[in-house]
């Protein structure tokens, strides 16, 4: 049994020992939709001792639109794993980390800062300026492991492994869903005018809409500055489409409620922070029935990886941490890690041996998501991205609940534009 059966045989153990399921109010009236360690039973401590192992993490915190939940997220995995599983190699991991603003300069100066830490490899969060970072870590060899891959550059970094689609594979998964399994000829696509708004969707979600099947498109950009949404949601409403895209991060809301005042009678399917509780409660009712994919599964599913996950989120995090896929995806690039190199000596932690033992075997355990297999072929134009399946989920008397129990991918619906 290797290092990442044994975490997730732990794993399975310990759901199977002490249970509580978690996602219930309690008399307190706790948010049903917050995360709670209720009764999990961690199993026996097996902390973590001696010098830590330093990692690199850069973030989006500042700006517009930010993700704080990611690196918080990453931070409770790492908290239960040197209190639980030993760390590495018997020592504890420690993130140092440096808060970016999306430019790519800023990334690049964060990035030559954790330097001076000595890192043996960088963790991924979620960092709209990693081009900036990436040419800093390829300089000083380092490997780049998980995280939420928002450009092309961290997505084909030769030093990187990244578990799981949570830019690309969600909306193009969640395309072809609406073209194929819902029969959709129109659309329309409110973006925030931004740098990732305008990749997602003139990158990702409209070509694939189109080779998937849709034939009209109308385009409805958003300042992400903005707080009045009105115009732009009757513009996408007065196009008569059968499905309306979000790619409105901080305005999602705003949007949703705007929709449901105008009686939008399109199926609706947004990014996945449109699906935080917070964002559901503040649409007023407009997110109910709203789709979405996610390239985990879902934090209220029955399955002992997310229990585990909301407990250590409820032992660990923040109490108002969005339960959204940045956040499950930044646990699971923690708890992959630990399972990988659970074993390795520190003497073992150069570039070239933890990429290997990433690379090798096909269909390796995936924390909340699909198995991975880091072979540079599983997305296109994304060669250090090792999965790109997707759940599709929608939004059911305020909770996101999974439709499809089965995982779907864009496939070749998805190709890159030629740069």
């Amino acid at each position: 049994m290797n290092a990442h059966q044994k975490t997730l045989a732990f794993t399975a153990l310990a759901v199977a020992v002490g249970l509580t399921l978690v996602g219930c109010s309690d008399p307190g009236g706790t948010d049903a939709d917050s995360p709670t360690e209720s009764a999990y039973d961690f199993g026996t401590p097996n902390p973590a001792t001696g010098d830590p192992i330093v990692f690199g993490v850069l973030n989006l915190e500042t700006g517009p639109v930010t993700f704080p939940e990611t690196v918080q997220a990453e931070q409770a995995a790492v908290d239960y794993v040197n209190e639980y599983l030993g760390g590495i190699g018997g020592r504890p991991i420690e993130l140092v980390t440096c808060a970016t603003d999306g430019q790519p300069a800023t990334s690049a100066k964060c990035a030559n800062q954790l330097l001076d830490k000595n890192p043996v490899a960088i963790i991924g969060a979620t960092d709209t300026g990693s081009p900036g970072a990436i040419e800093v870590w390829r300089r000083a060899g380092l490997a780049y492991i998980g995280g939420v891959p928002f450009t092309p550059v961290e997505q084909n970094y030769e030093n990187a492994v990244i578990f799981s689609s949570a830019s690309v594979g969600d909306p193009t998964a969640g395309s072809v869903y609406a073209a194929q399994e819902l029969g959709a000829k129109s659309a329309a696509v409110i973006y925030t005018s931004d740098t990732q708004g305008t990749a997602s969707a003139q990158g990702y979600i409209i070509p694939t809409m189109k080779a998937a099947g849709v034939e009209t498109i109308t385009e409805v950009t958003i300042p992400p500055t903005s707080s009045d949404v009105a115009s732009a949601v009757a513009t996408a409403v007065a196009a008569n489409p059968d499905v309306i895209y979000l790619v409105t991060p901080a305005a999602c809301p705003n949007v949703l409620n705007s929709l449901l005042q105008l009686g939008n009678q399109a199926a609706v399917f947004g990014i996945d922070p449109c699906t935080s509780p917070a964002a559901i409660e503040g649409s007023g009712g407009g997110a109910e029935g709203l789709y979405f994919a996610s390239p985990t599964i879902s934090p209220f599913s029955p399955d002992p990886d997310a229990q585990l996950y909301l407990a250590a989120l409820g032992k660990y995090a923040p109490a108002d941490i969005p339960l959204d896929s940045l956040t499950a995806v930044g646990f699971q690039t923690i708890i992959n890690l630990q399972a990988t190199l659970a074993d390795f000596d520190a003497a073992d932690l150069t570039t070239d041996k933890i990429l290997a033992a990433f690379r090798e075997g096909t269909d390796v355990p995936n924390f909340m998501g699909h198995p991975y297999t880091c072979d540079g072929k599983q997305l296109n134009g994304a060669s250090a991205v090792c999965d790109s399946n997707q759940r599709i989920n929608q939004i059911t008397d305020g909770h996101p609940v999974e439709i499809l129990d089965e995982w779907i991918s864009a496939g070749d619906y998805y190709q890159p534009a030629p740069h």
